[in-house]
């Protein structure tokens, strides 16, 4: 496994270093930093290389990426697009070259039908005379990535809170203020680079005129694939009494601010569902008085399992509202369950992307 992130003057000295990288195609001529237009200051390119396949001669017109994130490469294929538009240049084929042609990129190149080669020996190269794809070969250029799980933990209160409304937000700064106002304990710099991720996902736009959520159901998609459930100390069982209103007056007694109910419980604030008697709670950072202890745990009749987070697990709390779980938390939570909590995670989900269609 190769070192990365590469400099993009390191991926076009590693594409020359072996001839027959893309055997059964022969690379026969490389030219770096390569002008096209002698009259336009803009005709220069990244580089232009000759394959040969049997009789068939192939040059294409390279632009390099160092990275393969889709915000990257789309910019690398807009300006291979100009290139493929001018008449007097129609025998180059417009190619992307980046470290590995993944799913996302080939997705990319596709509609756009632009060409790819990657440092693995993979190849995607479609013009008028030849169609040439190899994509088995695997990844030796692993992207080092400042934050590894943007959608997970401490990281996904992010895009928890991107989700919350369909609004435009000025700065980073003011994202980072509102998801402490809602109980979310993260970094500004963890902010940064989150919201940078989800840029080159095209996730989000940031510019001048603000930043704002552009595709959430994508987003709302990777905080539902990549989430796991809190982790959990110590269960308790617990009779509580039947009625939720006495249930919360109970826990508040004990656990003031320091508990939730989970998820499956929180269901009956966000969809139309029957409420039940058996209650899921968590509960963070406290130690259960004895009283408590003595008079509520009760393993053969309880209707209450009590969760046990540590203070590092305390994100499940963010944005919880009158001992509810968030909307976001409550979707996430059903939809990892069964056939009827998906069911209800479904109707979640519609409403919180229905709030992005206006």
């Amino acid at each position: 496994m190769y070192s990365a992130n590469l400099f993009e003057s390191e991926v076009f000295s590693k594409l020359t270093e072996k001839r027959n990288l893309y055997d059964p195609l022969n690379i026969t001529e490389i030219k770096p930093e390569y002008v096209l237009n002698e009259n336009d200051k803009k005709g220069k390119v990244d580089g232009l290389i000759q394959l040969n396949y049997l009789d068939k001669k192939l040059i294409l017109i390279i632009e390099i990426k160092n990275r393969t994130a889709p915000q990257i490469v789309k910019k690398g294929v807009e300006s291979l697009k100009t290139w493929r538009d001018i008449k007097e240049f129609k025998e180059y084929i417009p190619t992307i070259v980046v470290p590995y042609l993944s799913d996302s990129v080939i997705d990319i190149l596709k509609p756009n039908k632009i060409s790819g080669l990657d440092l693995n020996g993979n190849y995607f190269i479609i013009s008028d005379d030849i169609i040439a794809i190899r994509l088995d070969k695997k990844n030796k250029y692993k992207e080092n990535v400042p934050i590894k799980d943007i959608y997970g933990r401490n990281s996904s209160l992010v895009g928890k809170f991107l989700l919350r409304e369909n609004k435009r937000y000025l700065k980073v700064s003011d994202i980072y203020n509102s998801i402490q106002e809602l109980g979310g304990d993260i970094a500004l710099s963890t902010v940064s680079k989150v919201l940078t991720a989800l840029q080159e996902q095209l996730i989000i736009s940031k510019g001048k005129d603000g930043i704002r959520l552009i595709q959430p159901d994508k987003l709302l998609s990777n905080l539902r694939m990549n989430y796991s459930n809190p982790g959990v100390y110590k269960t308790l069982r617990v009779r509580l009494p039947e009625s939720m209103i006495e249930a919360k007056e109970l826990l508040n007694k004990y656990f003031l601010g320091n508990w939730i109910w989970a998820g499956e419980t929180s269901a009956t604030r966000y969809a139309s569902t029957t409420s039940t008697n058996e209650f899921t709670v968590y509960c963070k950072g406290v130690d259960i008085p004895e009283e408590f202890m003595l008079k509520y745990i009760d393993i053969r009749y309880y209707n209450c399992t009590f969760l046990l987070l540590p203070k590092s697990e305390e994100y499940v709390f963010f944005d919880s509202q009158e001992e509810y779980a968030s909307r976001l938390q409550t979707y996430l939570e059903l939809s990892q369950l069964d056939k009827r909590e998906k069911e209800i995670a479904q109707d979640i989900e519609k409403d919180i992307l229905n709030g992005f269609s206006r």
